[in-house]
């Protein structure tokens, strides 16, 4: 493996296990962390460091401070509604592409992370954990590497508050048919039907995601359905 390649893993490593330790509080929100300290903490130089805290400020997560290091934010309102726009913006068409190129054992592979999420239907970790699954095989098999961990990384940023709209805000019932109709479509290798069943689950969940998360400020609910009109044909849109 060259230099790059192996600069590029730890990168995505640390970068993978600050996020993770601001889920878990590890990392507290407010604080400000030095590189020097954050590479103690998750085994890095300060070249992967300096990397993976420059993507994570770019997902909202951390804001960097000049000659001080990196302040942890975690996503707030308005984070929310840009990642829930990017995902909208990118996720159903890699769906539609994944329908065009899927083969059997994609087929065998999403059924069995299905499964997984209608047996342990409660919102516990091993549904989210099959939830997550079923989406990045559906990203990797459109053939696009980097948009799958791109959108990986706009979920897991997502779930830094919990998983916020299912049981809480929405049935583990409704999330399920959703993603069977997406699962259903790709069998049938139909990618117009794909890309609709995966806009509308999307939309759905991320109208629950933005009402629960903006306050007082309506400006972001109409912020979200702005990039609703954007990025989602008339046919396939929610009634507000």
């Amino acid at each position: 493996m060259s230099s790059d390649s192996l600069t590029d893993s730890m990168t995505e490593r640390i970068a993978t296990e600050i996020r993770d330790a601001i889920r878990s509080g590890r990392l507290q929100r407010g604080e400000l962390y030095s590189s020097r300290e954050l590479g103690q903490l998750f085994g890095g130089s300060r070249t992967p460091v300096r990397e993976a805290l420059l993507k994570l400020a770019d997902l909202g997560l951390v804001k960097i401070e000049r000659n001080r290091g990196a302040r942890v934010l975690g996503p707030d309102g308005r984070g929310i509604v840009e990642l829930c726009s990017l995902r909208v913006l990118l996720e159903p068409p890699a769906c539609r592409a994944a329908a065009a190129v899927m083969t059997s054992l994609d087929d065998d592979a999403l059924l069995a992370e299905y499964k997984i999420m209608e047996d342990r239907a409660d919102g516990g970790p091993e549904y989210f954990a099959a939830d997550e699954c079923l989406h990045d095989l559906i990203m990797r098999s459109s053939g696009n590497e980097r948009l799958a961990k791109f959108v990986a990384g706009l979920r897991q940023t997502l779930a830094l508050d919990g998983r916020m709209t299912v049981p809480r805000y929405q049935s583990v019932d409704t999330a399920l048919k959703d993603h069977w109709a997406i699962v259903d479509a790709l069998r049938r290798r139909d990618g117009v039907g794909a890309e609709g069943a995966m806009r509308r689950h999307l939309v759905r969940s991320a109208d629950l995601l933005v009402a629960h998360n903006s306050g007082s400020d309506r400006s972001l609910v109409a912020e979200w359905r702005r990039w609703v009109e954007i990025a989602v044909p008339e046919r396939d849109r929610i009634p507000s």
